[in-house]
């Protein structure tokens, strides 16, 4: 914390210096936005130069669809992906804790899961490992600071230099919360290497990633309706369920992956054989002491006041495979291509608590063409022997039709289809408050059916799924599964609306759920209004907007934290509020300063603001923050 808070000092009595210097070496005509140019001297941090990245693949290697660094400020504000128009989630009061999307949605991948942590917009995988292509070096560091118990801290850097492209990613995030033992620290790093050599034979590429996060489980409110009737004089006035409770999640994902194309004396291309090597580390632990245990469920094995549950679970993953075209390759702009790779991937996997010992083979396969220039085909298809994911599946097929390049005017759809084990918790577990053993579970099979248009950046999507055999836990922290399955219809617009200086970035869904056990708001939008208008000649730029987030009633999910997993509830509908910030946000050339007023409404039109049930959101707020990008 000290820190943190002397960072944010140097920051504020370095940069009027900082500014003057930055205004003595620039130009005197602002850059227009869309016609960037690169200083021929390389000048120090110039105002734009073009970087760009894509995810990676750990294992089902695809080529790259590079997309350009996001440079504008209109979601500067937007600091912590909770915060972002694209994402509409559940969430226990404050950003980092645990989460899950309003928007049913449904991906696995082939392979072993022992538990599905509820961090999906926070916590790294190997998928959002991001490959930078930079021409020397790019640099963004941001910090926020809240009024007066939040820090947030980014900083991502990539270099390339001779063959060689390295990146770092760091996040760092501190909040004491508002409500009893409810306090959060969460940090995530991920290092990035990657090397080809001159010759074009040999690459490699190297990622590790580790998370952890360390917070007070409160277990929610004890009684909701003395904080709606505003009961309590201060917010730490409320009883809350667990007052001890506290929980640190930490994982180890390591990468290495390698390569060789195969060429001819004539340096004819014949292939790439790439070999993969993962290894990853998970470990969960929950502590609670002096509590109340009517709260557990009622099969209850620990006979002191003091209770402690971890999982730890180790898995090794190798594969191999050969493509016809190469890792980190860009996706062709021919009229015609023809792309397939296929291999196997083996995966070792070992369990303390709880207990599994056991190996996995998956034979996977992908392919992907273009026919007449605006046509692409695609598919996948993977398919698993052997240990606990015996005879599961995962099988995708899409198309993709360009109306108009220019405008990315598109036409697609595309099916999927899942058959997978449902997370080995699920299957056996023994706990101080949960016990099953080997339930030995039907396969979870999961279609979903996609149709598109986009133009621009525009989307609208319909989206269908059938789920059947899905296991879950319910209202008394036991197992349940879907008795008839379920059918979700899904309707999903983002329209990002620019006129001159006005802004809006919009973001709706519209759903339908044949299932009680599976239930999602009817309607759920974000939506971000601003308007942005130069002063000082065009040196500074100014942006005054906000952001609004509704939903509609439903039983939205509730949050169990001894397994760190939502549970299906009927008790309690959260939904039918309006949830309103606004911001301020300055740029001079490449920093960018905010200030943001958050949840303004707080307890103007009543108390009521639960996204999660029994766990009132975040009350009225103030951040500032800071945002500077470097092209050096």
């Amino acid at each position: 914390m000290k820190n943190l808070r002397l960072f944010f000092l140097l920051v504020m009595f370095f940069l009027p210096f900082l500014l003057k210097a930055q205004e003595d070496n620039a130009s005197e005509n602002d850059r227009d936005f869309h016609k960037h140019e690169i200083d021929s001297v390389m000048a120090f941090s110039p105002d734009y130069m073009p970087v760009s990245f894509d995810y990676i693949e750990p294992h089902w290697i695809k080529p790259l669809k590079m997309k350009a660094v996001d440079t504008s400020m209109a979601q500067v504000h937007q600091y912590n992906p909770w915060l972002k128009t694209q994402n509409l989630c559940q969430d226990l009061g404050i950003p980092d804790q645990a989460h899950q999307f309003m928007n049913f949605d449904y991906d696995r991948d082939p392979g072993f899961s022992m538990i599905t942590l509820p961090y999906p917009l926070l916590w790294m995988t190997q998928k959002d490992v991001k490959f930078y292509d930079v021409q020397t070096s790019f640099t963004n560091l941001s910090f926020t600071y809240g009024i007066a118990n939040l820090y947030d801290f980014n900083a991502t850097h990539a270099q390339h230099f001779k063959g060689l492209t390295a990146a770092f990613d760091m996040h760092a995030y501190a909040n004491s919360g508002y409500y009893l033992n409810q306090s959060i620290r969460d940090i995530r790093i991920n290092a990035f290497l990657n090397y080809e050599e001159p010759t074009g034979v040999y690459g490699f590429t190297f990622s590790y990633i580790f998370n952890r996060l360390k917070a007070q489980e409160n277990g929610g409110l004890r009684d909701t309706s003395l904080f709606m009737h505003n009961a309590a004089d201060a917010l730490t006035g409320y009883p809350v369920k667990m007052e001890n409770g506290r929980s640190l999640n930490s994982t180890h994902d390591l990468l290495f992956q390698h390569h060789v194309n195969i060429l001819d004396k004539k340096k004819r291309y014949y292939g790439t054989i790439t070999h993969s090597f993962q290894f990853k580390q998970l470990k969960t632990d929950f502590f609670d002491t002096g509590f109340d245990s009517t709260y557990y469920q009622q099969h209850f094995y620990w006979t002191t006041d003091t209770t402690r549950d971890t999982i730890t679970c180790y898995s090794l993953i190798n594969s191999i495979q050969w493509s016809n075209y190469r890792p980190l390759d860009t996706l062709s702009s021919k009229k015609y291509f023809f792309r397939i790779a296929g291999g196997l991937m083996h995966e070792y996997v070992m369990a303390k608590t709880p207990y599994y010992k056991g190996n996995t083979f998956t034979l996977f396969a992908r392919v992907h063409t273009r026919l007449f220039g605006v046509m692409d085909l695609s598919g996948r298809i993977a398919y698993s022997f052997g240990g606990y994911n015996k005879n599961d599946v995962v099988a995708a097929a899409a198309v993709e039709w360009m109306i108009q390049k220019k405008w990315n005017h598109r036409l697609g759809g595309s099916v999927s289809f899942y058959r997978n084990s449902p997370d080995y918790i699920y299957d056996f577990y023994y706990g101080n408050h949960n016990f099953w053993y080997h339930k030995d579970w039907p396969k979870q099979n999961t279609l979903k059916v996609n149709a598109f248009w986009t133009m621009m950046n525009y989307k609208l999507e319909f989206n269908y799924f059938m789920v059947q055999n899905m296991v879950r836990l319910d209202s008394h922290f036991d197992l349940y599964i879907l008795p008839k399955g379920a059918n979700v219809i899904q309707f999903h617009l983002f329209a990002p609306v620019r006129v001159k200086g006005f802004g809006l970035d919009f973001n709706a869904y519209l759903q339908y759920s044949s299932s009680v056990a599976l239930n999602v708001p009817l309607f759920a939008f974000r939506a971000s209004p601003y308007y942005i208008f130069n002063v000082l000649r065009g040196k500074l730029k100014i942006q005054i907007g906000c952001d609004l987030m509704y939903n509609t009633p439903y039983f939205a999910d509730g949050y169990y934290p001894v397994l760190h997993q939502f549970y299906f509830q009927r008790k309690m509908k959260v939904g039918n509020y309006v949830y309103w910030d606004a911001n301020l946000t300055l740029k001079i050339k490449r920093i960018s300063f905010f200030f943001r007023a958050g949840h303004i409404l707080s307890g103007v039109v009543g108390q009521f603001y639960f996204l999660t049930p029994d766990y009132p959101a975040q009350g009225r707020n103030f951040e500032l923050g800071i945002n500077w990008k470097f092209y050096d």
